[in-house]
């Protein structure tokens, strides 16, 4: 192999590292992923009224040694929902019922206050199941 070839092989792989280094750094920039919550919450809902399903969320703060659940609110509830009953119950991971809940759906959106019940969002909330109507 002649010098020249030995030196074009030696750009092409400095070359290529730089290339592979520089879509690593590139790629590794667009994997922001955003949360409402670090800690999501699956739900199961049952409603005629409400034919795409709902959103299940929490607001949280630090109470005392640990961070906890203030409130639980549903939304993306449809207006034909409005004025129905609604229940809804939060599950730990181990199917321990940690809350539940019934009200009537105003507006879109039920909220449940749950400051009182020291739910630690750093075990796993598990799951909520949501039944309108």
């Amino acid at each position: 192999m002649s010098e020249h070839q030995s030196k074009r092989k030696s750009a092409a792989v400095a070359l290529a590292v730089l290339g592979v280094a520089g879509l690593t750094l590139a790629t590794a920039a667009e994997l922001n992923v955003r949360a409402s919550n670090e800690v999501a919450i699956g739900a199961d809902t049952f409603a005629q009224c409400d034919t795409d399903g709902v959103a299940v969320d929490y607001s949280y703060s630090k109470h005392g040694d640990i961070y906890a659940i203030d409130a639980l609110t549903v939304t993306g509830i449809a207006d034909t929902c409005t004025g129905e009953p609604i229940a809804v119950s939060l599950k730990g991971a181990q199917a321990v019922e940690l809350l539940s809940t019934s009200g009537t759906v105003a507006g879109g959106t039920f909220t449940f206050d749950a400051s009182e019940l020291g739910i630690n969002i750093e075990t796993d909330l598990g799951e909520a199941t949501v039944i309108i109507g």
